[in-house]
């Protein structure tokens, strides 16, 4: 006897349980490490972002700190009972700093440059180092002021 051809058909037209089951299981492990990827991705993007907002803050408080003249900034260092320039290059310079306790605190450090040595100088070379960082961080922005 041969076999009913209709039988046949009606048994291939969906996929099986085995089918479907398998397909979800592929899909299933392929989607996991997708989502771990998604996820690293998202993460970076938030650091990145404060990051960003850090950079920002810096450079604009180096841009304030910068349009002021030399003599106002030399003035924020030299100490008129020695003579000379107060040159620590871990001392901050209040005026220019946040207060104690803000959070990402920005610190402005200034002090005389002596560029034939490449050290701080306790006299005027007409050269003032500043520096913006932000507290317990390593971000930090650096350049020299002339008085010319």
């Amino acid at each position: 006897m041969a076999p009913d051809h209709r039988l046949v058909r009606s048994r291939q037209r969906g996929l099986s349980y085995v089918e479907v089951l398998i397909a979800v299981v592929i899909v299933a492990v392929c989607l996991v490490p997708a989502l771990d990827a998604l996820r690293d991705g998202i993460r970076a993007a938030e650091v990145q972002g404060s990051q960003t907002v850090n950079q920002q803050r810096l450079k604009t408080r180096m841009e304030e700190v910068l349009a002021n003249r030399y003599v106002t900034l030399y003035n924020a260092v030299y100490n008129p009972g020695t003579g000379a320039c107060n040159n620590s290059t871990s001392a901050t310079v209040a005026a220019y700093s946040d207060a104690a306790g803000t959070a990402d605190r920005l610190l402005v450090t200034l002090y005389c440059y002596d560029f034939s040595s490449s050290n701080p100088s306790v006299s005027d070379t007409g050269l003032l180092w500043v520096k913006v960082a932000i507290e317990g961080s390593n971000l930090s922005l650096d350049t020299l002021k002339s008085r010319w």
